[in-house]
């Protein structure tokens, strides 16, 4: 299990390769730090209190404080990760600029995506702070400490969210941004247009219209596409039955969920998980 940061450390940089069926003995604590967990190659599932994920290649996540995670293997297949560890020393001045309320906003997402290019410019500066920590010398802290704030901007200006660069949404309609987020961590709550619009102080005549303008599609169909998006996640990386998925999903019924479920993607919940479910 990875070490917290060492006496005298405001940083840590590990990047390891496991075996298939590598398993954490027990969660890990994330007392006076943060983390940021990139997924190199391969799959993992990670828990922590609020939630249970899957992350893939080219995916990240941010740990908040006061946190306990524990990762644990979905396929038969190795992996490799980059965890970073940092205290509030090494985000301090850019948490001025930009607010604590951006980074848990990064948390709060659970799993990053982003487009092939971002994901080019995250694995660069990851092997930056890679050389520097391998010649860490009285320098090397103020350095990284530049490619942390670095990352963390660019997670927050490039990642997709509802499929599209959040940087094309902002440059667009910043509400369109906010609703999305919105529905996101509100899934379970099937929030509907109208509530969504208040949320975010716009009418709910002009959020529908910027869905269909923006996005090429109406509000409803989006809700709907990101409950099928979020139950396929859960039939196939956990063991929830199918009237907790329909639940965890934001459907009223586990018989309505069945009958969404066919008619986007053609096959049965059970089907699906059948040949999806990476925890057999």
């Amino acid at each position: 299990m990875p070490l917290p940061l060492k006496p005298g450390y405001n940083f840590n940089y590990d990047r390891t390769v496991r075996s298939a069926y590598y398993e954490m003995s027990a969660a890990e604590a994330y007392t006076d730090f943060y983390g940021i967990f990139y997924m190199i190659s391969g799959e993992r599932m990670i828990y922590s209190p609020d939630a249970a994920t899957i992350v893939k290649a080219g995916e990240m996540v941010f740990i908040p404080r006061n946190i306990y995670r524990r990762t644990t293997y979905i396929s038969d297949a190795p992996y490799e990760r980059i965890l970073i560890k940092f205290t509030d020393s090494m985000v301090e001045d850019l948490f001025h600029t930009i607010g604590v309320e951006k980074y848990n906003e990064l948390c709060d997402e659970h799993v990053l995506r982003f487009e092939k290019h971002t994901q080019d410019k995250i694995r660069a500066i990851f092997n930056e702070m890679e050389r520097e920590w391998n010649a860490y010398n009285e320098c090397s802290e103020l350095l990284l400490k530049g490619l942390l704030g670095k990352l963390i901007i660019i997670c927050l200006r490039e990642r997709v969210i509802g499929g599209v660069n959040v940087l094309n949404l902002e440059r667009k309609h910043d509400c369109l941004a906010d609703a999305i987020k919105y529905v996101k961590a509100h899934l379970r709550e099937s929030p509907s247009l109208k509530e969504t619009a208040r949320e975010i102080n716009v009418s709910a005549s002009y959020l529908s219209k910027i869905f269909v303008t923006y996005l090429h599609t109406p509000f409803s169909s989006f809700l709907l596409n990101e409950k099928i998006a979020c139950a396929k996640r859960l039939l196939s990386g956990s063991k929830l039955n199918m009237t907790e998925v329909a639940a965890e999903a934001g459907f009223s019924s586990s018989t309505y969920f069945s009958d969404c479920f066919k008619r986007i993607t053609g096959m049965s919940p059970m089907q699906f998980r059948r040949e999806n479910n990476t925890l057999n």
